[in-house]
């Protein structure tokens, strides 16, 4: 009987020292024989939960950046962002200033293109579908050259379609733009020569801004700058030289004009330059 009651009392799990101190259950002379214990036990008990799994205690704050750190990320923003916009600055003037520099050439180029397959497509002033070349030396009011070129040639039709005719009748000139300050030179083509009533000839623009606007004829041996095939035997010129002068942009009322190309176009069915005759040229100037 004993010996359980031993048993029972040793496994009986004893509270902690600390425990029964804080409890009141200790007398003062026990709390003084157990002090190096009651110590121990006292730091066991007031050891915080959060430092015993490794947790760092709280105050109740979120981390965030101060004041100062944002001053400072705001002024590195706002320096990437000015670096930025003055190199996106440069990069576009300079590519204004090439489309500027480009245009010009590239609407000269284009226009005499299309004149240069019109011209080579000529055919001669005779048979049913075909008539007289003629081309005029003419100014505009302000003074400028302004001529004027009426033919027949096998050049394509801006608006291909049934009933459209190989030989059509192209007319070049020159017509006040809007504002009147400058010329637009147009092209009018008439695709079917055989209507049995008037058709109206199909407008299209070559080149807007017109300064001036040239035509030379060559017949074998000298420039001239005028032609009509009803007094030149119904022949056409040898070549044809163009002189295309555009506006000068920066200047709009100047009296020089700006760019300007020269070219000269040989026409195939015109009769060939005499052996003494040579023909300088046929690129731009």
């Amino acid at each position: 009987m004993s010996g359980r009651h031993a048993k029972s009392r040793a496994s009986t799990p004893l509270a902690p020292t600390g425990a029964l101190c804080a409890a009141g259950l200790l007398t003062r002379r026990a709390q003084h024989a157990c002090g190096p214990v009651l110590a121990s036990s006292a730091r066991w008990v007031r050891r915080p939960t959060a430092q015993r799994f490794g947790l760092r205690r709280s105050t109740g704050r979120l981390p965030a950046f101060t004041l100062l750190e944002m001053l400072v990320a705001t002024a590195m923003v706002a320096v990437l962002a000015g670096s930025l916009y003055a190199s996106l600055s440069i990069a576009f003037k300079a590519r204004r200033s090439a489309m500027a520099a480009v245009e010009p050439v590239r609407k000269v180029e284009l226009a005499l293109a299309m004149l240069g397959e019109d011209i080579r497509c000529a055919v001669v002033p005779k048979g049913v579908l075909a008539g007289p070349f003629l081309g005029t030396d003419g100014k505009d009011d302000r003074g400028r050259d302004s001529d004027t070129l009426e033919f027949y040639c096998t050049a394509t039709s801006p608006e291909p379609d049934v009933g459209i005719g190989d030989i059509k009748m192209v007319e070049l000139l020159c017509e006040p733009s809007d504002d009147r300050r400058s010329q637009v030179l147009v092209r009018y083509v008439t695709t079917n020569l055989l209507a049995p009533q008037t058709v109206e000839p199909v407008r299209e623009v070559l080149c807007r801004g017109v300064f001036a606007f040239s035509l030379r004829y060559f017949d074998g041996s000298d420039w001239l700058d005028s032609w009509d095939s009803t007094v030149e035997n119904n022949e056409v010129p040898g070549a044809i030289e163009v002189t295309l002068q555009l506006e000068d942009a920066r200047q709009p009322d100047s009296a020089l004009g700006g760019y300007f190309a020269t070219k000269v176009f040989l026409v195939p069915c015109g009769p060939p330059p005499s052996a003494s005759t040579q023909i300088i040229g046929g690129g731009s100037s």
